[in-house]
């Protein structure tokens, strides 16, 4: 009774005082030490998850949960962006998936769909889809995830898709440039190898002899090779008139010429047929014209009038000069270039002092190969 009655006259708050335990922390100590470890957990936690975050956001990532009785995908903040939502929840009616994912996509992830919910398969789910942004525009998507099953056996059953999706844009961009890159590289080895051809079609035709032929394949196959180096440091979209007329003249004392005329971008069409057109001025000159002797000169200029260019190459202080028989082969292919390549018509002067060559093409727009006609229809 002593000890009830003592029991009895302990204070409330005495009550509440965690009993001592010998040779260790009281009770209340331990339960602050798991407030502590639990406060502890929470801010490793929330750091793991900023981190967590950043890597997500600087590999373009996003998170996601489908789940296949509501029909329903929940996303995270920067899933949201990448699919251009504006609230983490989407129902995936048919309404809702016509609005976001591209027609030609569907089928593929539909596929990929019912592969991945497949109760014997692995349940991993991967495919790459374009999605309609906020602006109307498209981006490319790769999604990857794996199902959620319950049960086991006959009664395992498909629940959800956890995944993630990354932007794919950029890469998609790279490799679309890099097939158009392939088929306008093989586009222009076509052309070159086709004119190559039937320039050494004619000039085995029109050469007296084989050693004659070689020479002159040579030449022009060279001077078709420094105007393709032009391009190339030109990224292949054309060059400047000036250019191809120094290229052409490299080699030759300068003061043996006079050069004028005005900034006049060529497209690559152009560039090339100039190159060829100069190639044989500059040879039938060596041969036979102005820059056959040490006297010689030649003038050559340029003007736009309108649409056209006016460009003129004319010779004097070589060795009388007369109209030829009949036309040679560097003849030939430059009224062939001209009127292919160029588009216009070229007219020669046999003036006694010196050659003369008119050439009037008109101006076209550096649009590239692709918009010329093909090498395979030239006259050449």
């Amino acid at each position: 009774m002593e000890n009830s009655d003592l029991t009895l006259a302990t204070p409330p708050e005495a009550s509440l005082r965690p009993p001592k335990l010998k040779g260790g922390p009281t009770e209340r100590d331990s339960f602050l030490g798991d407030v502590g470890a639990t406060s502890d957990f929470r801010k490793l936690f929330e750091h793991q998850k900023r981190i967590f975050d950043l890597v997500m956001n600087a590999s373009q990532m996003g998170t996601w949960r489908y789940t296949i009785a509501d029909n329903i995908c929940v996303y995270d903040e920067n899933a949201q962006r990448l699919y251009g939502l504006t609230e983490a929840r989407f129902l995936h009616d048919e309404e809702g998936v016509k609005s976001k994912f591209h027609a030609d996509d569907m089928d593929l992830m539909w596929s990929r769909v019912s592969k991945a919910l497949d109760p014997a398969g692995d349940g991993r789910y991967d495919v790459e889809y374009r999605v309609k942004q906020l602006d109307g525009s498209w981006r490319w998507l790769s999604a990857w995830g794996l199902v959620e099953f319950e049960g086991d056996g006959p009664d395992r059953k498909a629940v959800a898709i956890v995944g993630a999706s990354r932007d794919l844009t950029d890469r998609k961009q790279a490799e679309q440039l890099q097939r158009l890159l392939l088929d306008e590289l093989g586009h222009r080895i076509k052309n070159m190898l086709a004119r190559v051809q039937a320039v050494a079609d004619q000039t085995l035709k029109g050469a007296p002899d084989l050693p004659s032929a070689r020479e002159a394949l040579n030449r022009r196959i060279c001077s078709m090779a420094g105007a393709h180096d032009l391009l190339t440091s030109r990224n292949w979209s054309g060059a400047d008139l000036s250019e191809v007329v120094a290229r052409a003249l490299d080699g030759f004392n300068s003061t043996r010429f006079g050069v004028s005329g005005s900034r006049v971008e060529l497209s690559e069409r152009q560039t090339l047929a100039f190159s060829m057109a100069l190639h044989e001025l500059v040879t039938n000159a060596t041969k036979y014209g102005a820059l056959s002797n040490s006297a010689g000169t030649v003038t050559i200029c340029w003007k736009v009038e309108g649409e056209s260019l006016r460009f003129r190459w004319t010779e004097s202080g070589g060795p009388p000069v007369s109209a030829p028989g009949t036309l040679g082969f560097g003849s030939r292919l430059l009224e062939r270039v001209v009127v292919s390549d160029l588009r216009g018509d070229v007219e020669f002067d046999y003036n006694p002092a010196g050659l003369r060559c008119s050439i009037n093409a008109p101006m076209a727009s550096n649009n590239g190969s692709r918009d010329e006609a093909e090498i395979g229809q030239s006259p050449i």
